[in-house]
């Protein structure tokens, strides 16, 4: 789960970051919450922007986590982890000055305030976080910790200052701990203290079902229904009506909320379709789906319900741009909502017109911390369907032309997993406040493949992102050893 930004030749102690299994040589400034959250949220942030405004969430069960540790004593690197951590409970962002005084220049000209903020305001989700105890040290100037989140959920914290005072923040990093669960009804137990309605499917790829909890439960799973937009586009291409090297402009109209950055784009600047595809699956960039959805057209993406597996499809139509479904959720009155959520297909097919006149803002946005309408205005799947859908686009990749979406699908991983244990892992996740969905196909050493999708929905509390993907990182190496 690492976001990392290049920047000039380490120093000994981030070396030593490196040495302990980080994987960061020749990277200076480490975000770690962002490349997760960027393949699976709809809503940058996940239902947070620049303010880091407190969730409401569901109230902690027994903790998933726990580890031996070591005292945190006062060295310059712990003291500013701790200021670290106090300033994502403020739950407000930090000023530019204050990040001055607490950031070295190379990293806050790696990784600007903005972006700064808005990992910040990722953890801010988990808050109140706590300093648990000391994994690892090296000297007085870099450490790792583990940190606690509500819900159970735990972190790795890195932090490299400089030696020198008043010892600059150089890299920084938060990355999820897996939950120490080592069978299928502990993952059950663990997902069923963070939701009121979760839900599992875990099997053989090739078909054959390992372990599931409500594994054919229809629930929201946010941003994973890019998937089918995926297998529109392979479809078109296998049809022979477009290319992956088909250009596309980019127009206004078609623009969406962040997450992704597609919306910053001139309108009138063309990319080839396999672009919008990358960011789409890579970052979930909204701009880049809702393109893909008017070039490919929505009937396209509906029949690709069917055509993967989508036991809900009818729910799913008519399929929602990310724009509408934004538009309904932060934009339009109550009035249309309600004739929205309790329309039949072609009743919602006539509002959309309605819809579509909307323009959903980020100032609408940043206020979007607690779930909206989770059971009636959404896309809709179970963790069998996704896992069904998955396994599909990866059989499809080895058709004559479609190569590209096995590269697509693996360029976000979802979470650090072994190359040696997984060779190959691709992944869609999909998040807003009180929906969480995350689905794999994963490939072993040995040749056997396997799916894993989870589905958590709660329509009253947020749900915690970061304890989530503790669990499923259980529940894949469970599949590791099956």
């Amino acid at each position: 789960m690492r976001y990392a930004v290049s920047g000039r030749r380490w120093s000994h102690a981030v070396a030593w970051v490196a040495a302990k299994g980080l994987a960061l040589v020749r990277v200076r400034v480490v975000l770690a919450v962002a490349t997760f959250l960027a393949g699976l949220c709809l809503l940058a942030g996940c239902g947070g922007t620049s303010k880091l405004a407190p969730t409401t969430t569901k109230p902690a069960g027994a903790p998933v986590h726990a580890s031996t540790l070591e005292p945190v004593t006062v060295t310059p690197a712990s003291q500013q982890l701790k200021w670290v951590i106090a300033a994502i409970n403020r739950g407000s962002a930090p000023s530019p000055a204050a990040l001055a005084r607490h950031f070295s220049k190379s990293f806050l000209h790696a990784a600007p305030p903005t972006k700064l903020v808005a990992g910040f305001a990722a953890l801010a989700a988990e808050a109140p976080l706590g300093l648990a105890g000391l994994l690892a040290s090296h000297g007085d100037f870099a450490l790792q910790a583990e940190v606690t989140g509500h819900d159970g959920a735990a972190f790795r914290a890195t932090i490299v200052v400089s030696a020198a005072a008043p010892h600059l923040i150089d890299g920084l990093g938060f990355q999820p701990l897996a939950s120490p669960i080592s069978s299928w009804s502990g993952v059950d137990a663990s997902l069923q203290r963070l939701a009121s309605h979760p839900s599992l499917y875990a099997g053989y790829a090739s078909g054959g079902e390992l372990h599931a909890l409500n594994g054919t439960a229809a629930g929201a799973i946010g941003s994973a229904f890019k998937l089918y937009v995926l297998g529109a586009l392979a479809n078109a291409i296998e049809q022979g009506s477009v290319r992956w090297d088909t250009p596309l402009a980019i127009h206004n109209s078609w623009k969406s909320l962040p997450w992704g950055d597609m919306r910053l784009q001139p309108a009138g600047r063309k990319f080839a379709l396999l672009h919008y595809a990358q960011q789409m699956i890579s970052v979930s960039d909204n701009t880049a789906a809702d393109h893909l959805i008017h070039r490919l057209g929505r009937a396209a993406v509906e029949a690709q319900l069917t055509a993967l597996g989508n036991h809900s499809a009818a729910r799913d139509t008519p399929f929602l741009t990310t724009r509408e479904l934004f538009a309904l959720k932060l934009a339009a009155l109550p009035s249309l909502v309600h004739a929205f959520a309790s329309a039949d297909t072609v009743q919602r097919t006539r509002l959309l017109a309605r819809v579509d006149r909307l323009t959903p803002t980020l100032a609408e946005a940043a206020d979007w911390t607690t779930p909206r309408f989770v059971n009636t205005i959404e896309y809709f799947a179970s963790p069998s369907d996704l896992a069904h859908a998955i396994s599909l686009l990866e059989t499809e990749s080895h058709h004559q032309g479609l190569s590209p979406l096995r590269q697509i699908l693996a360029i976000n991983p979802g979470v650090s997993l072994s190359r040696t244990t997984w060779p190959y892992v691709a992944f869609k996740g999909g998040s807003e406040p009180g929906v969480i969905s995350l689905t794999w196909y994963l490939q072993r050493q040995d040749g056997r493949a396997f799916v894993l999708s989870i589905i958590l929905n709660d329509p009253e509390h947020a749900i915690s992102t970061f304890a989530v993907a503790s669990v499923a990182e259980a529940a894949i190496d469970l599949l590791a050893h099956a």
